[in-house]
């Protein structure tokens, strides 16, 4: 009995960790969207900080508020484009919630203007060699950083810290949803990189 809650101590904190680090199995029945969306951040993350740029931080207010509405758009007219009105979104009300996001979640001392820096989206086709949130997290990535454009968002956008004198902190809302694109499934993805200023 005692070796059996030995081993049971040890099994239960590493499979946790599993999960929060990508390696869970993604049931197509029943996607954690959060830990998807969130893990395309930590993707990102391993480039840009490989490249010594600085680093972007899952915003859920960015997320719920303008990632997640450009996503449904996509996924319900089955198209990859970028819908007008993103600057419209950006209330005086959400700016506020960002800034008060940055201080209260990441302890950002700062921030008095939030900036909508850049989107980026695209539509990744379910492969079946693909499991876990990880292998499409970094699949969706992968696939961003085929495009040039959308490649200098993943890696360069903002690269420094500090720029014309001004402090950066770079929020970054995801959003996916699984679904259809010419015939064939898969995930609609969207990226709003925003930009928190301290002057």
């Amino acid at each position: 009995m005692k070796n059996l809650i030995l081993i049971l101590m040890f099994i239960l904190p590493s499979v946790g960790f599993s999960q929060r680090n990508g390696s869970k199995v993604m049931d197509f029945n029943n996607i954690d969207y959060r830990l998807l969306d969130s893990l395309i951040i930590v993707e990102i993350n391993v480039v840009r900080d490989s490249l010594g740029n600085s680093n972007m931080y899952y915003s859920r207010v960015i997320s719920d508020n303008i990632s997640k509405l450009r996503c449904q758009k996509l996924h319900s007219e089955q198209k990859v484009y970028h819908p007008d009105g993103r600057l419209e979104l950006y209330s005086d009300k959400l700016e506020s919630s960002i800034l008060k996001e940055s201080s209260s979640t990441y302890k950002y001392k700062g921030g008095l203007d939030v900036v909508d820096g850049y989107e980026i989206c695209l539509f990744e086709s379910r492969y079946y060699k693909l499991v876990t949130y990880g292998d499409y997290a970094k699949s969706i990535v992968d696939l961003w950083e085929t495009s040039r454009d959308h490649c200098y968002v993943v890696r360069d956008a903002y690269n420094k810290q500090i720029v014309d004198g001004k402090e950066l902190f770079l929020m970054s809302g995801v959003s996916t949803k699984y679904g259809t694109y010419k015939g064939r499934n898969g995930f609609y993805s969207v990226l709003n990189l925003t930009v928190v200023y301290n002057y």
